[in-house]
């Protein structure tokens, strides 16, 4: 029984270093502007803490010699425990601390960009920028423009959401403009 226990453990710790190496799978985790309602109950975290908390309770309890029956409550105690102090406590603490970063894609709203890869109309491309950090991004971009803007055209960042900076293109002679202020 020990080993079923063991089992659950390693494989429950393998799940929560994979969840901080390579994230989410679904990618549900929040918009990361406070608005997102965090991890969904079935994520692979989720998972991975209960998978976790099995093994632990599980393995302390059959290492003392505890009957079958006890183990096997002390691992479901054990991973709900874990599971309800993940996603009560510090689900809640990381999200909030996310949303209180220095730069959140809010910031980016105001923001003067050059295009880097053509936006079609009803189509995604590319704009690079500076943050008001200063530091260079680059981001999908969306236009309401009825034209193409082509490489190198000048936008205006008017809005954001989860996957798109939306764009507005500035008149040539307004971007000179704006460039000599900055």
């Amino acid at each position: 029984m020990i080993t079923i226990y063991l089992a659950c453990l390693a494989m429950g710790l393998v799940g929560i270093v994979g969840t901080l190496v390579v994230g989410e799978v679904d990618g549900d985790v929040g918009a990361g502007d406070g608005t997102g309602t965090g991890l969904p109950l079935l994520s692979v975290t989720t998972a991975a803490t209960a998978l976790f908390g099995l093994g632990a309770g599980g393995s302390v309890a059959a290492l003392a010699g505890a009957h079958a029956v006890v183990a096997a409550l002390a691992s479901a105690a054990c991973a709900i425990a874990l599971v309800a102090l993940t996603r009560g406590v510090l689900l809640p603490l990381l999200l909030r601390q996310q949303a209180n970063s220095h730069i959140s894609r809010q910031h980016y709203v105001g923001q003067l960009g050059t295009v880097t890869l053509a936006i079609a109309p009803g189509q995604w491309g590319e704009i690079v920028f500076t943050d008001p950090e200063g530091n260079r991004v680059r981001g999908q971009a969306i236009s309401p423009e009825p034209d193409t803007l082509p490489v190198g055209a000048a936008v205006y960042i008017g809005e954001v959401d989860d996957k798109h900076l939306h764009v507005v293109a500035i008149p040539p002679e307004e971007s000179s403009d704006s460039a000599l202020r900055q």
